[in-house]
């Protein structure tokens, strides 16, 4: 009885896991954004904290994409770079 009790909390906090990383990056975007109008109201240019935020995300990401998808890119081909320029210039 103990361990059918205990496998199926196991089993719904496996199924709750999509919940809690939700509510989890709900609280992360809404406490970036108090620090964005935290250092605003502070006097930050808002064009250097966008630029410091592409920055940081992108020194983030980088290593991320370079070492996980290593084995998975396609070929840069000309084509795969026309989408990409049009999806950035529209996206």
């Amino acid at each position: 009885m103990e361990y059918s009790a205990g496998r199926r909390i196991c089993n719904g906090l496996h199924d709750a896991k999509p919940v809690f990383l939700m509510a989890l990056t709900q609280s992360v975007y809404a406490g970036v954004n108090v620090l964005y109008k935290l250092a605003i109201n502070d006097g930050m240019n808002l064009m250097i904290l966008i630029a410091f935020r592409f920055l940081f995300a992108s020194l983030f990401m980088l290593p991320l994409a370079f070492f996980l998808e290593r084995k998975k890119r396609p070929k840069m081909t000309w084509s795969i770079l026309f989408y990409g320029f049009f999806c950035g210039l529209f996206g």
